[in-house]
Parts: structure tokens; C-alpha cells; sequence
């Protein structure tokens, strides 16, 4: 066997929405989690969201795609049919240019906070996350993996994958066979 036959070809990840058709075959049209989870996921996210939006009217100048609202548009096209039902909860047909523009400011947001956890320099960005995490009562790493779980959960490619990518910022991570 040459190493050709043994070389991984990688592609440049592309969000892909989840047909409903998928859900119906699962059994669910629910995402995972409960409603007040989301609620209060949602809730962080747009507040966010919102946060650098004002900074951006006091003259502040956020990095693409936060700037001129385009994120928080993005945002707001995802999540609005979110909520649509008042008695449950039911994943969109999300579009996958918003869904692109939330996963790149998704990276914005990491990029600027490891920044400054390396350098302890403060730029905008990390200004907003800092007093929006202060607002939520959490650190403002979990603002920006709640931005990533949502756009994970909304981008999944199946339900039992939105699960995963659910679960995977819960407080109590389920315990593993290999741990001990």
C-alpha cells in the first residue's frame, strides 16, 4: 500500500441545515434541550449579539462580520422561527449564508478572547464579552461556546448529532466507560 491510499482528503467545512424531512424520520421535530434552556441560550447569544451592536451606535468599530448589524441580522434570521411556537420548541430551515456569518463570528469572538487571555490586551470585542458574561453571571468563554452550540445544534446534519453538539456545554458531562 502506497501513502497515497492511506491519505485523508479534508474539506472545507460548510454548514449544512438540517432538512426537516430528517427530524420527521427521527421521530422529532423538537431540538434538544429544554425550553428554558434555550430560552436562556437564546436569550445570552442575542444579548450579545445586541451588546456589540450598541458599541458599534457609540462609534465603536467591530471586525467583520460583527459590524453594520450583518451578525446580528444573521443571528436574528436563524432564531426568530426558534421561538415561533409558544408550546415547544422546533428547528427552522436555517439559511446557510446566516449560518455561515454566525459560524465566522463565532470565530471572531474566540479569536479576540484568546487574545486577550494570551496578551491581556482588551479590544472591543473582549470589552463586550466581558460585561455581557458579567450581565449572564457566567465567564465569557461560555458566551462564545454557547454562540458555537446553537449555530452546531441549528447546523447539524441530524438529530441525534444536534444532541450531541447539545450536550456537549452541559454543566455535568455525562461520565464515560473509559474514565475512571
Amino acid at each position: 500500500m502506497g501513502d497515497d491510499e492511506h491519505a485523508v482528503q479534508h474539506r472545507e467545512a460548510a454548514p449544512h441545515p438540517r432538512p426537516p424531512a430528517d427530524d420527521a424520520a427521527a421521530g422529532t421535530s423538537a431540538p434538544p434541550g429544554t425550553r428554558c434552556e434555550w430560552v436562556r441560550a437564546l436569550g445570552q447569544v442575542s444579548g450579545l449579539m445586541l451588546a456589540l451592536r450598541e458599541a458599534e451606535a457609540d462609534g465603536a468599530t467591530p471586525p467583520d462580520p460583527l459590524a453594520g448589524g450583518l451578525a446580528l441580522r444573521a443571528w436574528s434570521g436563524l432564531t426568530r422561527p426558534v421561538l415561533r411556537d409558544p408550546d415547544r420548541i422546533t428547528l427552522p430551515d436555517a439559511r446557510p449564508e446566516e449560518l455561515a456569518l454566525v459560524a465566522r463570528s463565532a470565530r471572531v469572538l474566540a479569536t479576540s478572547l484568546c487574545r486577550w487571555r494570551v496578551s491581556g490586551v482588551v479590544d472591543l470585542v473582549t470589552a463586550v464579552l466581558r460585561e455581557e458574561a458579567s450581565v449572564h453571571e457566567c465567564e465569557p468563554e461560555r458566551l462564545v461556546a454557547q454562540v458555537a452550540r446553537l449555530h452546531g445544534v441549528l447546523s447539524a446534519p441530524d438529530a441525534v448529532s444536534a444532541g450531541v453538539v447539545w450536550h456537549a456545554l452541559d454543566d455535568e458531562p455525562e461520565e464515560t466507560p473509559w474514565t475512571t
